[in-house]
């Protein structure tokens, strides 16, 4: 599905299903918002559209956040990148900053 011009579409990426509830609904009226449960669902949606930014939970059961950015970046290398987390990975966070994501 081809995008205009100027839709912005963000992709989020996280385990917990209310919070992309949350998210898509508070973000839909100003950008095209997919959502992903896991890792799979996520590739899909880059691998068939244009994302601008993607937001990524760093802990999920089957792979980190900084993990699939490194996957996400192969098939959409130009997307902001965001890595969110609800605990203190601060050893995710340097890690994430010094690669560039």
């Amino acid at each position: 599905m081809a995008n205009s011009i100027n839709e912005k579409v963000i992709l989020l990426l996280d385990d917990e299903e209310n919070n992309l509830f949350s998210f898509k609904s508070a973000f839909k009226r100003h950008f095209k918002v997919h959502t992903a449960l896991n890792a799979n669902e996520a590739l899909k949606i880059l691998e068939k559209e244009p994302v601008q930014v993607f937001i990524t939970d760093q802990r999920m059961p089957d792979i980190t956040g900084i993990e699939f950015i490194h996957q996400a970046k192969k098939v959409s290398p130009n997307m902001v990148c965001m890595l969110m987390t609800g605990y203190s990975d601060l050893e995710a966070t340097i890690k994430a900053i010094n690669e560039g994501h």
